[in-house]
């Protein structure tokens, strides 16, 4: 049975808040584009790439918590917060497209600067 909408973001989150990049290949569509870099992460090995970036970036793994959920048929809107690992937090709001059980695509924002 497939995920809904909900459930593959959901799914996605835990896949960068335990640490287990190698999911991304039972939530992320092989046509998924993440349009929130530079060039955009594409399928399950860019959002693997995606989540290294990130690991590198925050210098260890982000903890996320969805502080909302907003689900309109195969589009998901989520408003988070990520614990970096010196303790600072950062909010963001994003955009998924998920269909068939897999996300499709997706759009970030952040609320306010990166706390590097």
């Amino acid at each position: 049975m497939s995920m809904t909408p909900e459930e593959a973001v959901r799914r996605f989150f835990d896949c960068y808040t335990d640490g287990r990049p190698q999911d991304f290949d039972e939530v992320v569509a092989p046509d998924y584009i993440d349009y929130g870099h530079t060039p955009p992460g594409r399928g399950p090995s860019g959002a693997r790439d995606d989540y290294d970036n990130a690991v590198k970036l925050a210098g260890g793994l982000v903890r996320y918590t969805i502080d909302a959920l907003v689900v309109d048929d195969d589009m998901v809107a989520a408003a988070w917060t990520g614990v970096l690992p010196n303790r600072k937090e950062m909010r963001g709001l994003s955009l998924y497209r998920a269909s068939g059980g897999l996300i499709r695509s997706t759009r970030h924002a952040l609320i306010g600067d990166l706390p590097l």
